[in-house]
């Protein structure tokens, strides 16, 4: 059920024409709630279900003396301040009575605006300043990493030079010392090889080079170099008496090793050591017989080759040798001479067993003979 509601406004669209029987003192229309609350944003400030009767407080051009018999005069109202927008429950606001709204513009930039789920206006900030401090900021960055950069590379080239090829470790020629020679082998020429190091630095030199090339000298058995840091080098060889020597005349002896290289020597003693009678030095080291008895002799034991006192190497499986107590070994060729050996030791040993015997065949280990 709809309320009545008496208009305080002189709006001529709200007057009715005396030919429609209306009165000049006041007018008494029906409104709905919602149209007497005008324009008033929107807002509902009273409840539908209710009604209440407002009458104006006079107009000049309505008379006086109208009250409603219901309800609030608005002049009342008026009295209480503007301040007072929101009415209570059952009550009617007239809308020109209440303040304007904030627009958009202003809510947003109010400090009390914005809360969780709301957009609040962003900051707005130089662009060409903000550009050139990034700017600014991306050439530091860079500056710095090229100059991290720079250290690193140029710590690392300080520690190579420093290694490498600074003085610090540069190896010294009054530090090398060279161990295990004898008058077969020549330290001079062991020495020489080392001497090509000198001033290189110990991190850059190739022991294991170096020994293979030691190794390789005549007499030599094995090589062993050591460094000193922060300038020392220590060699160390393992040098063998010849394993024969080579006679083509009475004053030309030649020293040979087993694998047939020629040792050098300076005024060394042949003594103790077996003499193979040749024709000519230099060429028999290309004979095969030769290189048998050499390996032959190579392989006994130091003290069965001081009582060597003859060698033949007419064919290289008839290798033979004489000791001084007048036994002959026939050693056939260089093969199984381990065993061999053990063989003749065996029998030398054991007089008895030979029986008179003076010859010791062995060629065939399995099967060794006497006569």
């Amino acid at each position: 059920m709809a309320g009545r509601v008496v208009s305080s406004s002189d709006s001529p669209q709200d007057k009715p024409s005396k030919s429609q029987g209306g009165s000049s003192r006041g007018s008494v229309s029906k409104r709905t709630p919602r149209e007497a609350s005008g324009t008033a944003h929107g807002n509902r400030v009273s409840h539908p279900s209710r009604s209440s009767r407002s009458v104006s407080s006079g107009s000049s051009t309505r008379g006086r003396g109208d009250v409603a018999p219901k309800g609030r005069s608005l002049s009342s109202r008026s009295s209480r301040g503007t301040s007072d927008t929101r009415s209570r429950e059952g009550d009617f606001v007239d809308a020109r009575t209440m303040p304007p709204r904030k627009s958009v513009s202003e809510r947003l930039d109010s400090p009390d605006f914005g809360g969780p789920g709301l957009f609040a206006r962003p900051k707005v900030v130089n662009f060409p300043e903000r550009l050139k401090e990034r700017r600014q900021a991306h050439r530091r960055e860079v500056a710095i990493r090229a100059v991290i950069v720079v250290a690193v590379i140029a710590a690392i080239v300080t520690l190579i030079w420093g290694l490498l090829f600074s003085p610090l470790l540069r190896l010294h020629t009054d530090q090398i010392s060279v161990g295990g020679t004898n008058t077969w082998v020549s330290e001079s020429e062991v020495a020489n090889i080392a001497y090509a190091q000198q001033g290189k630095s110990l991190l850059l030199i190739d022991t294991a080079g170096m020994e293979d090339k030691i190794s390789e000298l005549p007499g030599v058995t094995s090589a062993t170099a050591v460094k000193h840091y922060p300038h020392g080098l220590d060699v160390t060889v393992k040098a063998e008496i010849p394993a024969a020597v080579l006679r083509a005349s009475d004053s030309d002896y030649t020293a040979v090793d087993r694998e047939g290289r020629v040792l050098n020597a300076v005024n060394a003693s042949v003594k103790g050591i077996p003499v193979i009678e040749v024709k000519d030095a230099k060429k028999s080291l290309d004979s095969k017989a030769v290189k048998q008895a050499l390996q032959v002799l190579g392989s006994l034991d130091e003290s069965m080759r001081q009582k060597i006192t003859k060698v033949e190497a007419k064919t290289q499986d008839s290798i033979t040798t004489t000791l001084e107590d007048g036994y002959t070994i026939i050693w056939g060729n260089s093969s199984q001479m381990k065993l061999k050996k053990a063989v003749v030791d065996t029998l030398l040993s054991n007089p008895d067993q030979l029986e008179g015997a003076k010859t010791i065949d062995v060629a065939a280990p399995d099967k060794a003979t006497i006569k």
